[in-house]
């Protein structure tokens, strides 16, 4: 018999982050619990407030599935003496598992021949697997903050659990939990006049809390807020400024949202609209409103309340005495951080510890300043009076009244390119400072100019060096500064923006402005960091883990080379020829292997037509292929190599390399090497893997 489970979690209001994950987490111990218990179950579905976390699941089996278990026993040989009667160990293992000796039987195993017996496994019901496994199931749910609310409890939750609901079809499944017992009711919302409902059954529940002023479906709490913002937005003639992280928190705070239209004062639109809107957003979860007709703000915002029988004239007034008491604040910041200025910022930062052991924040704005410039002279047309004047200023910022307030840190670089702007410096200059930070996540937007890119690329890599200078090295999953983080971006930038730039000589000079010592080890270490990232990065964007050992081999950390490599050997590797190349790659690689002479070609040596017409066709072919490499047209310097094929396969079929003749050998040992060097210049074939 198949019926409908609900199951209902009622907790104190658990923070807004901590849902959507816990909700997918319990849906996955169910059905890894559901799965491993031979319970069948149809179509899973998770449900979420603040004040609870819910699951429906469809036709629910009453009870395990049949299951016939073989069972291993004893080796024969204990279980029988030599007259074949049954021993003691062949009777306990019968008794264990209620059987009788006639229904055992024999396999040979790789240890010897054994006791197996088959058996039915016992059917549980529904029932008593939920009353057995209940707590640990719900209390495995693992939260970024958990807490004990009971004295002596062995359970964590993220908030103190309140009531428990549990229905299978029509009835109701009592388990009880340290005094706390689940029923068929469930709690509406706290406004409510009847605090709590009965629910029937599982179909049910979505529409009877409704009822009582609790959307459960946080699908539809979303588009509510969605739409009911716009439908605001327009009784001003405008619309809400879209923000989806907002959405996410408005939509996991509120159990029956409540959209209010409110307003501020005009004067306060002349702040950056960034800051009117950050303010709206931290201070008050609220939505910025800009005219319909242009990307001005206007003097409103939506709330959203969790109230929907309050008085909303009265909402709204306490929300806009919160509003603008907050937005006077950031008005007076504003004003005074533009009366003092970022030049005098910067000369605060000699006071001001960046990292300790790692100097002031003066000391790195100079590396800044220098390392920017290095990674300048490696491309083509950038502007370098705005790039070394935005590298000056860029972490000033960070000592104004507005970023050093807690509300307003997310706005770092923002501010300062606004501040930038606004006290007379190049547009181009505003605009490195504002994007320098980015990409902040993995799918942040990037830096639109290539000096903004140049700058924010400079800025991750001291983070990344000087990190590794004061081993605060990554290991394992810890990684106290993101340092893999700020890696990915700079490649990330690399590969988007298309910056042909070898990271390897800039890290090697990057080390020296922190005045430590040289040490090979460390930069060793660095640069296989990078490496590391750079595999990474290829892997996730679809490149095969052969082809990227392939073209890693190189020791360069250019992202954009390396990745432009890596496709010219993706589309290579559909030619027909392509496998045999490989492989004679692999015969190069395996004979060269442990030798570590370098040796010279003497062209008058070669014996064989084979070796000499191999050679010639390779020396042939070096001068367009060094060409071809520098202009990085990897896809025809490939096949330029793919020509070699019939001649390497020749030089094989038809020449002993290994030959006792030492000089002979060592000079077709010396072709082989100069061979694999041509290759090398692209990557080493060796590395691919052949189905």
């Amino acid at each position: 018999m198949m019926k409908d489970l609900l199951l209902e979690i009622g907790t104190e209001e658990i923070p807004a982050s901590f849902l959507s994950p816990a909700a997918e987490s319990l849906k996955m111990i169910f059905v890894k619990f559901f799965t491993e218990n031979r319970i069948g179950f149809g179509e899973m579905k998770s449900f979420y407030t603040p004040r609870r976390l819910a699951l429906i699941i469809k036709g629910v089996a009453q009870k395990q599935k049949e299951e016939i278990l073989e069972l291993q026993g004893p080796p024969k040989k204990y279980a029988f003496d030599e007259q074949g009667k049954p021993t003691k160990v062949a009777e306990g293992f019968a008794n264990t598992n209620k059987v009788k000796v006639k229904d055992f039987c024999f396999k040979q195993t790789a240890k010897g021949e054994y006791v197996y017996v088959k058996k039915q496994a016992e059917q549980l019901s529904l029932e008593q697997l939920l009353r057995e496994n209940f707590a640990e199931l719900v209390f495995s749910l693992q939260f970024p903050k958990s807490m004990r609310w009971q004295e002596n409890s062995r359970f964590c939750f993220a908030r103190p659990v309140r009531w428990l609901t549990l229905l299978y079809g029509d009835k109701p499944i009592a388990v009880d939990v340290e005094g706390l017992k689940s029923s068929n009711l469930s709690f509406t919302h706290r406004i409510a006049k009847k605090p709590k409902v009965k629910i029937e059954n599982a179909r049910q529940y979505v529409r009877i809390l409704k009822q009582f002023n609790v959307m459960v479906r946080p699908d539809e709490r979303k588009e509510y807020i969605r739409r009911q913002i716009n439908v605001l937005a327009r009784e001003v003639r405008g619309q809400a400024v879209e923000d989806l992280e907002l959405l996410d928190e408005a939509t996991n705070i509120c159990e029956m949202p409540t959209p209010i239209l409110c307003e501020f004062k005009s004067e306060y639109l002349e702040l950056p609209p960034i800051v009117l809107i950050t303010a709206l957003k931290t201070h008050a979860r609220s939505f910025a409103i800009k005219s319909i007709a242009s990307e001005t703000l206007l003097p409103n915002f939506v709330t959203i309340s969790n109230t929907p029988t309050s008085n909303k004239k009265q909402v709204a007034y306490w929300y806009e005495e919160a509003v603008e008491a907050r937005l006077e604040d950031a008005k007076f910041y504003f004003e005074e951080d533009l009366r003092i200025g970022l030049e005098k910022r910067v000369e605060e930062e000699k006071k001001v510890v960046w990292i300790e052991n790692l100097g002031t924040l003066f000391d790195k704005t100079s590396r800044l300043e220098k390392i920017s410039y290095v990674i300048a002279q490696r491309l083509p047309s950038i502007n370098n009076h705005a790039l070394l004047r935005a590298a000056y200023l860029c972490k000033a910022d960070l000592l104004t009244n507005m970023v050093r307030e807690k509300e307003y840190t997310s706005l770092q670089g923002i501010m300062g390119g606004i501040y930038a702007n606004q006290s007379g410096e190049q547009e181009l200059t505003g605009q490195i400072i504002s994007e320098h930070y980015l990409p902040k996540s993995a799918n942040d937007k990037l830096p639109q100019s290539n000096e903004a890119a140049i700058l924010s690329i400079a800025d991750k890599l001291d983070n990344i060096i000087g990190a590794f200078v004061i081993n605060e090295i990554p290991s394992g999953s810890f990684d106290r500064f993101g340092l893999r983080r700020q890696a990915n971006a700079i490649f990330a930038i690399c590969l988007d923006k298309k910056l042909f730039l070898d990271l390897g000589s800039v890290i090697e000079i990057h080390f020296t402005y922190f005045n430590k010592p040289d040490d090979t080890n460390l930069l060793k270490r660095a640069r296989e960091f990078f490496t590391e990232r750079l595999n990474s990065i290829l892997l996730d964007r679809g490149i095969k883990y052969d082809i990227a050992n392939a073209v890693l081999v190189s020791g360069k950390i250019n992202g954009l080379d390396l990745f432009d490599r890596a496709q010219a050997l993706t589309e290579l590797r559909r030619a027909e020829q392509f496998e045999a190349l490989v492989i004679g790659q692999k015969r190069v690689n395996n004979i060269l292997k442990g030798i570590k002479n370098v040796y010279v070609i003497i062209q008058e040596m070669f014996k064989e037509h084979a070796e000499t017409e191999l050679y010639i066709k390779a020396k042939g072919i070096e001068n367009e292929l060094n060409e071809l490499v520098a202009n990085h047209n990897y896809k025809d310097a490939l096949n330029l190599l793919l020509s070699l094929r019939p001649f390497i396969d020749t030089f094989f079929d038809k020449v002993l390399v290994m030959t006792e003749d030492e000089h002979l050998r060592n000079n077709r040992l010396g072709l082989l090497q100069y061979l694999k060097t041509l290759f090398l210049k692209v990557a080493d074939l060796s590395e691919i893997v052949i189905q």
